[in-house]
């Protein structure tokens, strides 16, 4: 998202840069823009062509929120990676769109991760009821209300100029009002009320969400580690008399596995909230800002310079491409991954066998992860 999930101002006070500075960023960012749309792109594929990962509805939440990343990918930073090199927005009236799907991409890629927080909460915490209710049309209405909720909150303000502030220009009122850029640049001086109605509901709440279930999963698998291991030093007791080391070798052994759930836990919570909390931060301060609504003059000017916040812009949208890394990266997906590296044709590979699973906590935590 961008400005509020709005548009910093890309004017013509960068175009004084050196071009092989400009050209450095532009690599830099083709990078991150390839690496994200080969990401996420393997992860449709591997579910679209093997059957055994199409058949886990929880796999159905893995591809709303690639085809999410794959948006943003495709929508939102190309576009902006050309009016960081070039030092201006040369697109137009193109910025109304672009800023619509930029809103619209980057709620739909948070919301999709606090639906799988969710999801992953509801199958460990009751997993015969989950296993009872939780079928593709139930994922489904889940996903529809995802991007129902992304495209509401996107395209209706914009289009109708909800988001933004005030504008006392009649000339810059009017070129915002069509869609027009002022001076080539994309900038939206965004309404207080917008800046935190918005915010609210693309990120606080979501990652709220997210800090109770994923809080709540750990205390389960801990309670489930815990459990399984004194079951096996009581039942190794019954049967020897050396029971003294072999406890000890499994205390240790679950204080590690309960070691890895929490890391595991730690990185889904850290990455997200690194990557996108800073955005925010200053998504909800910059409306305060003195001069926030002065017309032609990016938003916040007063409060940081447009490129401090055009590096948490960029932040932000990094996090569509380390979400294949760590929501896909099981067991399951890394064998379909390295068999559509290996194939060249369609009769490679073309079964790969699912990962057993003991329990539920294995479809978040993969079986090579605990020891």
């Amino acid at each position: 998202m961008n400005n509020t999930t709005g548009s910093a101002l890309v004017g013509a006070g960068s175009r004084g840069e050196l071009p092989a500075h400009r050209a450095l960023t532009g690599c830099l960012l083709a990078l991150l823009i390839i690496w994200t749309l080969l990401g996420n792109f393997t992860v449709c594929a591997a579910v679209y062509r093997y059957r055994h990962l199409r058949s886990k509805v929880t796999n159905i939440f893995i591809v709303s929120l690639a085809l999410s990343d794959l948006l943003v990918a495709v929508l939102v930073m190309p576009w902006k990676a050309v009016a960081e090199v070039a030092g201006f927005w040369p697109f137009g009236g193109f910025c109304k769109t672009w800023l619509a799907c930029d809103i619209m991409c980057s709620t739909a890629s948070i919301l999709n991760l606090c639906v799988i927080s969710v999801d992953r909460y509801w199958a460990i915490s009751s997993p015969f009821r989950y296993e009872r209710s939780m079928n593709k049309k139930v994922a489904s209405i889940m996903i529809g209300v995802t991007w129902t909720v992304s495209v509401v909150i996107s395209f209706v303000p914009v289009q109708l100029n909800w988001h933004r502030a005030q504008i006392s220009d009649p000339a810059d009122e009017d070129a915002q009002l069509h869609g027009r850029s002022v001076e080539g640049s994309c900038d939206s001086s965004l309404s207080r009320t917008y800046a935190i109605s918005s915010s609210l509901i693309s990120f606080y709440i979501p990652v709220a969400i997210m800090i109770v279930t994923y809080t709540r999963i750990y205390r389960i698998a801990q309670m489930q580690i815990r459990m399984i291991s004194s079951l096996e030093r009581a039942a190794e007791h019954a049967q020897s008399c050396r029971h003294s080391k072999q406890s000890q070798r499994e205390l240790k052994v679950s204080i590690r596995k309960e070691t890895k759930v929490l890391k595991t836990l730690s990185i889904i919570m850290g990455v997200f909230v690194c990557c996108w909390l800073p955005f925010f931060v200053l998504n909800c301060a910059l409306p305060f800002c003195p001069g926030a609504e002065a017309p032609g003059v990016h938003r916040g000017a007063y409060c940081v310079s447009e490129k401090t916040f055009d590096v948490f812009v960029w932040i932000g949208w990094s996090n569509s491409s380390l979400n294949p890394i760590i929501y896909a990266f099981n067991a399951d997906f890394r064998d379909a991954f390295l068999c559509l590296l290996r194939c060249h044709g369609r009769g490679c590979c073309a079964a790969v066998p699912p990962v057993s699973c003991v329990n539920a906590l294995h479809t978040l935590f993969p079986p090579s992860s605990m020891p």
